[in-house]
């Protein structure tokens, strides 16, 4: 490499090309443009020796392996990757680029002039070749202005080999995340009238065309969808306009951005370009006529490889103007439409309907839920990337020590899920506080008293204030809040379980604050019932004083960092992130509701299969069966009905002699506690936890969630901070482990495990004082 370091390449300096392990595609495919005479903007790269010594001298790679690969990533969910990445993240923006490093960059900055703007992107060896892009994987920074600034979003490009969608793009293309490694591109920004995209070929449709995209000013208004671009498709061998599509501004004003001299100049370069690399092209430029300037040359790797899955990836974290795009369409038109749709489903009921309008209403509620349901995957999935934006936009900015301080800012108890668990606390502490009323649910609860009948028995109970109180309460959550299914099978028709829970709830003994000396001894009914709402408003209002004083002290700290010529910006995004949090839990319920009202008559029309002898079971049934029972019912031959089996995924333990003593995961909710564990496999499953258990499960899921106050410790398969149980563990103070593989399989129902929230462990079997005391 010709250059005077090897942390730096220069383009002005140099007459060969670089080594592409040292400053990657994007570098080199610049850099060749130019010496086939092609304009590109000044430059240089930060090579990734540069990365490599910043790495080392940060001692990141320990980091780096212990957030990445503690477990194979195979077993790793996309959650668990964006907190591992955030975390990595927070380690680079807190490390210091090495002197050497830094004096090498400033140097160059300032031979182009500091008080210009650069861009700052991302030319990693793996990218951008013949056989995969990444592009949109890695960052990309524009209009950096100051040496500070420069310096931060270097760190930030390189974190950005270690976000979530890097590796599982490294992993779905099988390259070695251990040997990546990534160079900086540092370019001038270039003020021009206008900027755009040019495809030497349509990468969706024909190859005989190609494609110019335009946008006034930078391309970052095209590139993050700021702006609308004008576009033209062309033939390429007679440069006949095809189509040409254009904002309704400009089209309004009957003007465009490029005459047709201006156009012909650049699909004539598109080709020229094309000529020189010997590969269908993807150029980012900027510039009319004589002023065309290349920005970046790649291959089109999306004629022979759509890359279906890269875009499923970029789709989840998109960026500030789509979620601002989303936050209105999300908030104002679609939750709202969900809401009503949910309380209109579930005014009618199927008993008692002829064949032929219960098919009708089977086929009406599946359209109305699986439309819904691809909305809540469309909108709905990439929203939820609010909460992740306003986290990294606070830790980019507050870079506090712990990398989740931000969510105290997000927390709320306007919450579906939260109103939920409110009630099953009113209704719990109602049967704390009243012995007679508690007797006669343990009664009713032993007795296996159920369904229907369990609610006449509950109307039947002493007419006392306390119990016409909890009924009503009761009959009220069952209507509001568990309309809900689980495994194709309704909370509301199960009012059992949902009393045995509250009845377990109630057992949960006061705390009793240490602290206290003498503590007073309590000698009637009276006295314990005094002392269970004390401690239990105690607790809310310590709770809520505590919450609100964080987040103040954090918000304040977010605000004083970003200066008031940013307040409008912060309060933005922290808007989205709100939202975002608040959307995230109630979306889940609310598509419940839906699923639920669908599962109501489909059930119906099962019934009336089997009464009419057709059908043998509906045991398998799921959603996507709607069709199979709407045909049956239609059906005037009365031919046999069947669903498929459906194959369910093992849930036995795992044939090995091999008993593990400790189980690794991620520390989700801090705190050390013992007892326990209860297996949470399925439905059934729900009615064997018991207040003080540890809960081992698959993954919580948002309408079980009241599950949760029962235990004392939480164990998952699943893994993440911001999943449901983690968000509800720490508001309730309960230790939570998650991100262990094979937690319901290593695990055994009875077992005595200790779940450590603040390592990330479970160890299994008698702790170890405990196992030293003995001795």
């Amino acid at each position: 490499m010709e250059s005077s370091s090897k942390i730096i390449f220069s383009f002005e300096n140099s007459q060969n090309p670089p080594d592409l392990d040292q400053v990657g595609s994007k570098t080199r495919n610049l850099f060749l443009a130019s010496k086939k005479g092609f304009k590109i903007p000044r430059s240089f790269c930060i090579t990734t020796e540069a990365y490599k010594k910043f790495i080392e001298h940060n001692n990141l790679y320990s980091i780096i392996d212990l957030e990445i690969f503690k477990k194979p990533l195979e077993e790793m969910r996309w959650e668990e990757m964006w907190d591992a990445s955030l975390r990595i993240r927070s380690a680079f923006l807190k490390s210091e680029i090495p002197l050497e490093i830094q004096s090498e960059i400033i140097k160059q900055i300032k031979e182009f002039g500091d008080e210009l703007k650069f861009s700052v992107r991302s030319s990693s060896p793996a990218e951008d070749s013949k056989k995969n892009s990444f592009a949109g994987i890695h960052e990309s920074y524009t209009n950096v202005q100051g040496i500070d600034k420069i310096l931060e979003s270097i760190k930030l490009v390189w974190a950005s080999l270690w976000s979530d969608r890097a590796i599982l793009y490294r992993e779905e293309l099988e390259l070695d995340s251990l040997k990546s490694s990534i160079a900086v591109l540092i370019q001038i920004m270039e003020k021009q009238p206008v900027s755009g995209l040019a495809f030497s070929k349509d990468p969706t449709g024909s190859v005989n065309n190609l494609i110019i995209e335009v946008v006034g000013g930078y391309l970052s208004n095209l590139v993050d969808n700021i702006q609308v671009g004008e576009k033209w498709v062309v033939q390429r061998d007679n440069h006949n306009i095809i189509q040409h599509i254009q904002p309704e501004e400009t089209k309004k004003l009957k003007l465009s951005l490029l005459n047709l001299e201006e156009l012909e100049y650049i699909i004539t370069q598109t080709k020229k370009i094309e000529d020189a690399f010997g590969f269908s092209a993807d150029i980012e430029w900027t510039g009319k006529s004589e002023n065309f300037t290349v920005l970046q040359v790649r291959p089109i790797t999306s004629i022979e490889d759509s890359n279906e899955e890269r875009k499923w990836y970029l789709t989840l974290t998109p960026n500030f103007e789509r979620l601002k795009q989303l936050s209105d369409k999300v908030e104002k038109d679609l939750i709202p439409k969900l809401e009503n749709e949910g309380k209109r489903l579930a005014l009618e009921k199927p008993q008692g309907m002829e064949k032929d309008l219960l098919a009708t209403k089977i086929k009406e509620r599946a359209k109305i839920y699986f439309k819904w349901k691809k909305i809540y995957w469309d909108d709905f999935i990439p929203f939820a990337h609010g909460i992740r934006n306003f986290g990294t936009y606070y830790n980019d900015l507050v870079k506090p020590t712990n990398p989740y301080e931000f969510m105290e800012i997000l927390k709320t108890d306007d919450l579906l899920a939260s109103e939920r668990n409110r009630q099953f606390k009113s209704l719990s502490l109602l049967l704390k506080n009243d012995q007679a009323l508690n007797s006669k649910i343990e009664y009713l609860i032993n007795n296996q008293i159920k369904d229907k009948e369990l609610l006449i028995a509950l109307d039947e109970l002493n007419q006392s204030r306390t119990s016409l109180e909890f009924v009503h309460i009761f009959k009220s959550l069952l209507k509001n809040h568990l309309d809900l299914m689980y495994e194709n099978r309704s909370f509301k028709d199960h009012p059992e379980l949902i009393l045995r829970n509250i009845w377990e709830l109630s057992k949960k003994k006061p705390e009793i604050n240490p602290e206290i000396e003498n503590e007073p001894q309590i000698n009637n009914e009276k006295q314990i019932k005094e002392l269970n709402l004390e401690n239990s408003l105690e607790d809310e209002t310590h709770k809520i004083s505590t919450n609100k004083n964080q987040k103040k002290l954090y918000l304040d700290k977010l605000y004083s960092v970003a200066g008031e010529s940013r307040r409008a910006e912060v309060n933005e995004v922290l808007r989205i992130g709100k939202l975002s949090w608040k959307l995230r839990d109630d979306d889940n319920i609310l598509l419940g509701k839906l699923e639920n009202q669908l599962l109501i008559f489909l059930n119906q029309g099962c019934e009336i299969l089997i009464n009419e002898g057709r059908m043998e079971s509906k045991e398998d049934l799921i959603l996507e069966d709607w069709e199979t029972i709407y045909n049956g019912l239609l059906d005037f031959d009365h031919s046999p009905v069947s669903i498929k089996k459906k194959k369910m995924e093992s849930k036995n333990k795992l044939k090995t002699n091999f008993k593990p003593r400790q189980l690794t995961g991620q520390p989700s909710s801090p705190g050390i506690v013992s007892g326990l564990a209860r297996i949470i496999n399925s439905f059934d499953d729900f009615y064997k936890l018991k207040s003080g258990e540890i809960l081992v499960c698959d993954a919580i899921q948002p309408q079980m969630t009241f599950l949760v106050s029962l235990a004392s410790g939480i164990v998952e398969r699943r893994g993440g901070m911001l999943v449901h149980s983690s968000i509800i563990a720490r508001e309730m103070g309960i230790p939570a482990v998650n991100g262990i593989s094979k937690a319901t399989k290593l695990i055994n129902d009875g077992d005595l495990v200790t779940v450590n929230g603040y390592l990330g462990l479970v160890v299994i079997g008698e702790p170890e004082f405990e196992l030293e005391r003995s001795s």
